[in-house]
Parts: structure tokens; sequence; C-alpha cells
């Protein structure tokens, strides 16, 4: 982990008010891991006062991208004042930013076909996970919801070699409803299955008919205060007592969680 400037190399929205920030920092870069996060000041004071979360979606230290080896991209939507000021950074900017921090995705040793869920922005960590699956000579196939087709991530940025299926809540584009609704097709193709957005949908999959023997991996997603599992203030409850999603997650088995 560590603390300190990053320089913005891009700021594109790519698409309705979501933005795919480049930055710039070689031992973050370095380090991070599918599923972990960059805790990102959002202005050059200490208004607004929290950091912000935001998932990693690829970095340099990749082979498979063309980033060079000290840069990295996260995702951010545009949801509050704090995402707000983020639109205005222009490259050569610096941002203070603290990571990467988290526990990461496992992939099973035993998994040779791996399924990706996604609902919203979780797709970013979904995308990295896909990326690292793939130098793995993993087969991958993402299912990936949506409000509507203005949010849709590109299926330019997703490996060409996943199967990428888009669900959108109004039918505007792709599956016509919520994603969840097509896990079931691929839960007999499957050897592992790991997910990442609202709770809502996180929840739905312990539903499932799958077997018993399916691993399923979740990324939480949650407000976070320090991000340094100080202020307890993203505990969610699991069969261990309180676990601090910055710290102890963001990734769980789905089989630790308890859902109110």
């Amino acid at each position: 982990m560590k603390q300190g400037p990053a320089s913005v190399i891009i700021n594109d929205e790519i698409a309705n008010r979501v933005f795919v920030l480049r930055l710039e920092e070689p031992a973050q870069a370095r380090d991070v891991r599918p599923g972990q996060f960059v805790h990102l000041r959002c202005g050059s004071s200490l208004d607004p006062l929290l950091r912000r979360p935001l998932s990693v979606l690829r970095t340099g230290a990749n082979p498979r991208n063309m980033l060079p080896s000290g840069q990295y991209d996260v995702l951010y939507d545009v949801v509050g004042r704090g995402t707000e000021l983020l639109t205005h950074l222009r490259p050569g900017d610096l941002v203070d930013v603290l990571g990467p921090l988290g526990r990461p995705f496992q992939i099973e040793r035993t998994t040779k076909r791996l399924l990706l869920v996604a609902g919203g922005v979780g797709i970013v960590p979904l995308v990295a996970l896909a990326e690292e699956a793939l130098r793995c000579h993993l087969e991958v196939t993402l299912l990936a919801g949506f409000r509507n087709a203005g949010k849709v991530f590109p299926a330019s940025l997703v490996p060409e070699e996943v199967e990428y299926v888009v669900a959108t809540d109004d039918g505007s584009l792709g599956h016509a409803g919520f994603v969840t609704t097509l896990i079931p097709t691929y839960l007999t193709w499957a050897d592992q299955l790991c997910a990442c957005g609202p709770v809502p949908m996180l929840k739905a999959l312990t539903g499932l008919p799958r077997s018993p023997r399916l691993p399923i991996q979740i990324a939480m997603e949650e407000h976070m205060g320090c991000a340094m599992g100080v202020c307890l203030g993203c505990v969610v409850p699991t069969r261990y007592g309180y676990q601090r999603v910055c710290r102890d997650g963001p990734v769980f088995p789905l089989e630790e969680m308890i859902w109110s």
C-alpha cells in the first residue's frame, strides 16, 4: 500500500456520466490485484472530507494491456459532489491516492470456466479479473446488468476472448430485465462464479439452483470513511461476526454472508 500523488493521464467519458480515469503511480500499478481498490481524494482541500473508493479496471502490470507499466485505470459513475469534482481532472493534474487496498479475488486451481456477474460499475473489478483469467488460459463469460443503454460498459473495453452478455433494466439494449435472470443458463457450464454489484443482486445469488460445489466469491460495494479498517463505517454481517469491507473484503465467499 502506498499513499502519494498520482498523475492524471486521461479522464474520458465512456458512457452517460461514466468516466475512465487513468493514473500513473508505479508502485500502485505494480501491486494491485483484481478486486482491490484505491482511495482517491476528490479535491485539493478537505472539502469533501472523505475520499472515494474506486476499483481498478486494468493495470500496465498486466502484459495483455496496452498501458505503460506504471499506469492503471479506474472507473467512476458521477453520482454526487465528490465524483462530480473528479470530472474536472485534466491530464497532468495530481491526485492524492491511497492504495491498493482490500482483499482481491482468488481464482481456484481447479477452475477452467469462470462465470462473472456484474451490476453497474461492479463490472470494473470483473474486467480486471477476466484479464487475469485469460492469462491462465481460462474460458470466461461476463454477464453484466445496467439501468439503461446509456450506462452500458463498452464492449470495446472488454477482452475480445470474453463472452460478454448485456442486460438492461428497461430493455433498451440486450436482454430485458435483471442480469440475475441470465445466470441459470450458465450454472452447469461454470466451475467458479465471481460477482460484484449492488446488494440485492448479490443477495439473489444465494437462491440459485446450483451445485454446492460451485464456489462463489462476491465483491461488496460499501461507503467507506477511512478505508483502513479503523472507522468501522463499512462493516457487514457475516457468519464470523461483523467484517470490514475495506480490510476483510471487499471480496468474500458468498456462503459467509448474512443478509438482512
